[in-house]
């Protein structure tokens, strides 16, 4: 971190055992004056890496000289989740992208909200309000890569998701109970940055981050430098009405999942459509070693956006693949 950056603490609630439950919050303020850009991560807490190492490296990297704007960050969003590696709040089981949610209306009693609940209110009030452009960091868990930019219709947002420079975009809309849609109705334009996963870290992986960035920034004009033109850039439409575009792969049993060899880190990270019919990996009993379930790509030209990377655990129901066919994608030059 450069020895510009203010480093400070919200306070949410005390919990049982006494300690002070609170968000770590870093503020660097340019020399001049310019928008603010809000940097969130683990809003799950099985999404670390790279997503604190992303953060990390761009206020290393951040020179306040030449910043125009101010850059605030909350790496860990959800301290209890983080501390327990899963990725809902663990004290009372909620997805905290899913506790943004303005409260009902009620004739008699406002009800406290839990312990996800309040530390959502936390972060819109100390937080999002403060915000011009927000980028939400999220990961695969400890078995998945995802890599892909979600926007929304608006144009900045577009704007945003085309200078990350990721191959793969996903049209989205945001929920009105998600971080995203909180921030949004605070004012802020949004995109959230879905970069590698499966608690590895790798150097392309860290330098997507922090590149795609960078080169939002400069597009804002928070830094100086050209703008990095994108790649060609495929573009799965899942806004309303076009929720069939997206298709997750589930298990229907409980196994050990074996990714084949062939569909690695640097698969999901190249982001080109898989021709034909490919396996992507196997459900495995382990006791008697058969094969319960075979996963394969269902559409001529496949999308992955979400792969398991690495062998693991996974109970009845579990998502194992998001994938999208590639034929009913837009493409973006």
């Amino acid at each position: 971190m450069t020895s510009s950056t203010e480093f400070t603490w919200l306070p949410v609630t005390t919990m049982a055992d006494g300690t002070e439950l609170r968000l770590p919050l870093h503020v660097l303020h340019g020399k001049h004056s310019g928008p603010t850009l809000g940097l969130t991560a683990l809003v799950h807490g099985d999404e670390a890496m790279p997503s604190i190492a992303i953060i990390r490296r761009l206020f290393e990297q951040l020179n306040p000289e030449e910043l125009s704007g101010t850059i605030m960050a909350v790496p860990v969003c959800n301290p209890p989740a983080a501390g327990a590696d899963t990725r809902n709040t663990p004290h009372d089981g909620v997805n905290l992208n899913d506790a943004f949610g303005e409260p009902g209306e009620d004739s008699t009693t406002i009800p406290t909200p839990t312990i996800s609940g309040q530390i959502a209110g936390v972060l819109k009030e100390g937080f999002l309000k403060h915000l011009d452009y927000h980028i939400d960091f999220h990961t695969g868990d400890d078995a998945m890569s995802v890599n892909m930019i979600e926007f929304s219709e608006d144009e900045e947002s577009i704007a945003m998701a085309r200078a990350f420079n990721m191959p793969v975009l996903l049209k989205d809309a945001w929920g009105d109970r998600q971080i995203w849609g909180a921030s949004a109705r605070a004012g802020a334009k949004v995109i959230v940055a879905e970069v590698g996963g499966g608690s590895m870290l790798f150097d392309q992986w860290l330098a997507r981050g922090v590149e795609g960035t960078l080169n939002v920034m400069r597009g804002f004009g928070m830094i100086p430098g050209e703008v990095v033109p994108p790649p060609q850039q495929i573009v799965v439409n899942n806004s309303k009405g076009h929720h069939r575009n997206l298709v997750l792969l589930r298990s229907s049993a409980g196994g050990l999942l074996m990714p084949e060899p062939d569909i690695t880190p640097q698969t999901s990270f190249e982001g080109k459509p898989l021709a034909g019919r490919r396996t992507l990996g196997k459900l495995i009993n382990m006791y008697d070693l058969s094969v319960l379930e075979t996963y394969e790509t269902p559409f001529t030209n496949t999308v992955l956006l979400a792969t398991a990377v690495n062998p693991s655990w996974h109970a009845p129901g579990d998502t194992l693949y998001i994938i999208a066919d590639a034929d009913l994608a837009e493409t973006w030059d």
